[in-house]
């Protein structure tokens, strides 16, 4: 597990690397580095964006994780960034990063050149992003939508459903698991809602607090091979709790 940590409240900008069972193994870090968001891996590659810089760092999954590449700086142009969030790996080594304040989708090789944007059409302040074989599945805080296009940038659908907007306040991270269910972490409610991929809601986990099982401002999250859920919220600092099959 890669979690990036650091922004204007905690200064150090680090990669920490824990197990699947949450034991602390390493963190490195980079110079250059100031605010690390998003992280996303692709066979021994490691891709984080930086909101702070408006670049993305490119690492090698080695033993002292040498940087590859940065890439970015602020702009509106392609190829430069205003606060990228996050970002996703395609099959083939594509990269797919949200930019919040150019309300677009850019998408790189994986190399980090060659830019282009996913559609022409403006995305409302997007967050997060995943993909599968066929589709990309952005999230957007604005409206508390997701938006699924195809890779070619054809926007195929919309979910804004009744149950998602009268059930989420403030979604900034979100996963799926294999049936594409969309599983989001709300920031305001101290919740994970997990929805189908149609927009409804189908369960809620956790609650206000500090103790196991509770969240205070949930943020990242992802599935592992297991499917096993991790989440990381800020109960007494920082938290990564790891629950169970779903």
């Amino acid at each position: 597990l890669f979690i990036a940590e650091g922004n204007y409240l905690f200064p150090h900008a680090r990669i920490s690397v824990f197990s699947v069972k949450g034991e602390f193994l390493t963190s490195f870090s980079h110079q250059d580095m100031s605010g690390p968001r998003g992280v996303a891996i692709h066979g021994d590659n490691l891709y984080v964006t930086d909101t702070m810089v408006h670049s993305i760092f490119h690492f090698k999954i080695a033993t002292d994780f040498p940087l590859i590449a940065k890439r970015g700086s602020f702009g509106q142009q392609i190829g430069k960034f205003n606060s990228p969030r996050n970002l996703a790996v395609s099959n083939n080594g594509d990269v797919y990063v949200t930019e919040y304040y150019n309300h677009r989708v850019q998408i790189f090789d994986s190399s980090l050149l060659h830019p282009r944007s996913l559609t022409q059409q403006l995305i409302d302040h997007p967050q997060d992003i995943k993909l599968t074989a066929d589709e990309v599945y952005v999230l957007c805080d604005d409206n508390r939508c997701v938006h699924v296009f195809s890779h070619a940038g054809e926007r195929l659908r919309s979910l804004i459903s009744r149950g998602l907007q009268m059930q989420v306040t403030f979604p900034i991270y979100f996963c799926l698991d294999s049936a594409e269910n969309i599983i989001i972490s709300d920031y305001f409610t101290d919740r994970i809602k997990i929805f189908t991929k149609a927009g409804n809601l189908i369960t809620t986990l956790g609650e206000g607090g500090h103790l196991p099982g509770m969240f205070h401002y949930p943020r990242g999250l992802a599935l592992t091979k297991e499917l096993s859920l991790v989440v990381v919220s800020w109960n007494e600092n920082f938290c990564l709790q790891i629950f169970s099959c779903l």
